[in-house]
């Protein structure tokens, strides 16, 4: 079984992203190889402050303009730079989720698949016009509405997959015009870091994607009951997605509930 290559291979991530600034705090958390326990890397532990911190300035973003055409043309510059660092993020994903080389090598042009899909979405998005005149009274008139961002995204990613699953999330809600803030799981945070550098590269304006690393009993109360987060968009499992159901409040729910499937191999 082909594997990553020595923990060297990994480069030490930035720290939390809000506001368009990476930050650090006094605390961090190991990131380990799990097939070995090796340590790889280190990340910010962020606290309940720094997700209202993120909130905030994912919802000032919103009032700068950033008009479809520059989304794209940022979106599509990321693309790019996902491609060329295509090599980097295989061995972080190896490294940080225990895939061998040839199956985390799939994953960056995946995620650069999924980010140029989001933008021709986007560019394809509209309105739509609906007859009235089912209804009588309703004769010669017609009705038709618009679609708008929803406005602070809160984006939780599990272990597997973890710059897949976080384009999944990241992709459409920055091309159609909203502000994300990434939680990305503390097993798996250094691929999920990656992309938040390189659409910061791009151009992405400050604020639009916000990165917060640490635990999920640590940070998410904070982030999903926060008010200003519209929509929470959730991968994981049941138990917790239940509680988001119960703790949210008036915001809409995205989630992908499943269980892990081990497998044992023996030696016979």
């Amino acid at each position: 079984m082909e594997r990553a290559g020595t923990a060297s291979a990994v480069a030490e991530p930035c720290g939390l992203l809000i506001g368009g600034a990476w930050v650090r705090r006094p605390r961090s958390i190991d990131v380990r190889n799990p097939f070995d326990g090796r340590r790889i890397a280190a990340v910010t532990a962020a606290e309940p402050e720094d997700v209202q911190d993120a909130v905030g300035a994912a919802e000032a973003a919103l009032a700068v303009d950033f008009p479809l055409h520059a989304r794209c043309t940022v979106l599509l510059a990321a693309a790019a730079r996902i491609e060329a660092r295509h090599d980097e993020y295989a061995h972080a994903i190896a490294s940080e989720g225990s895939k061998t080389i040839r199956e985390a090598r799939r994953e960056p042009l995946r995620a650069a698949a999924l980010l140029r899909l989001a933008v021709e979405e986007a560019r394809a998005l509209g309105g739509e016009t609906l007859p009235f005149d089912s209804r009588a009274d309703s004769a010669n008139r017609q009705g038709y509405y618009f679609r708008f961002p929803v406005g602070v995204v809160a984006a939780i990613t599990p272990f597997n997959d973890p710059l897949a699953v976080a384009m999944h999330k990241v992709g459409p809600a920055l091309a159609v015009g909203n502000a994300v803030v990434l939680k990305p799981s503390s097993a798996t945070p250094l691929s999920a870091l990656r992309l938040a550098e390189d659409l910061t590269a791009a151009g992405l304006p400050p604020g639009r994607l916000n990165v917060v690393t640490g635990s999920g009993e640590a940070l998410g109360p904070a982030l999903v009951t926060d008010p200003r987060v519209r929509l929470v968009t959730f991968t994981g499992g049941v138990a917790t997605g239940e509680c988001i159901a119960r703790t949210a409040g008036l915001k809409k729910l995205s989630m992908e509930l499943g269980s892990n499937s081990p497998v044992i191999v023996l030696a016979s």
